[in-house]
C-alpha cells in the first residue's frame, strides 16, 4: 500500500473533478509548473499525501491485517522519522525478517556486524541500485525492466 500516495491520479482541491496524474506530474516536475483545474479554475493536486495532511483512510483499515499477515517486511529510502509509517518497523512480529534498502541504517534496525542478528538485513546505498540487485539474483531483472519502461513519462 502506497501510504503516501502516488502520482497515477490527480484531481481538483475545490471541485474535486479527476485530473491526468500523468499530465500533473510532467507539469509540476518537468515544467515546474501548476496545474489548474479546466472546471473551475482550482489548483490540481496529485494524490500524493504532503507533510501535515492525513494518510488515507485505507491506511488504517490494512495497517493491522498486512501487519498479521505480513512474513517478510521491506523498508525502502526513508529517515523512518515521522509517524505512524516509523513506527511499522516496531510493529511487526519479532520473527518476521527485515529488510532494509537505504543511505543510512535507521530506526529499530539492527546493524548486520551485530552478534544474535537473526532477521534484520541492511543493503546500504541507492534504492533503485539495490532493488535491481535483488532482481538480478531472483532473476527478476527483464520484468523489472519491462515495469519501468511502462512507467515512464515521455
Amino acid at each position: 500500500m502506497e501510504c503516501h500516495g502516488h502520482f497515477r491520479s490527480s484531481s481538483c482541491i475545490s471541485c474535486g473533478i479527476p485530473y491526468d496524474g500523468h499530465k500533473c506530474k510532467i507539469q509540476i516536475i518537468d515544467k515546474e509548473d501548476i496545474p489548474i483545474c479546466p472546471k473551475c479554475g482550482c489548483l490540481v493536486k496529485p494524490d500524493i499525501v504532503f507533510f501535515g495532511e492525513s494518510l488515507p483512510v485505507r491506511f488504517k483499515n490494512l495497517l493491522h491485517s498486512d501487519l498479521s499477515n505480513c512474513d517478510l517486511l521491506i523498508v525502502m529510502g526513508t529517515s523512518l522519522k515521522v509517524a505512524p509509517v516509523s513506527l511499522i518497523p516496531e510493529m511487526i512480529n519479532s520473527h518476521i525478517p527485515r529488510v532494509l534498502f537505504n543511505r543510512e541504517l535507521v530506526g529499530d534496525f539492527v546493524p548486520p556486524d551485530v552478534e544474535g542478528n537473526y532477521r534484520d538485513v541492511f543493503e546500504e546505498g541507492d534504492c533503485d541500485d539495490s532493488v535491481r540487485k535483488l532482481c538480478e539474483y531472483l532473476g527478476w531483472e527483464n520484468e523489472l525492466l519491462e515495469m519501468n519502461e511502462k512507467t515512464k513519462i515521455g
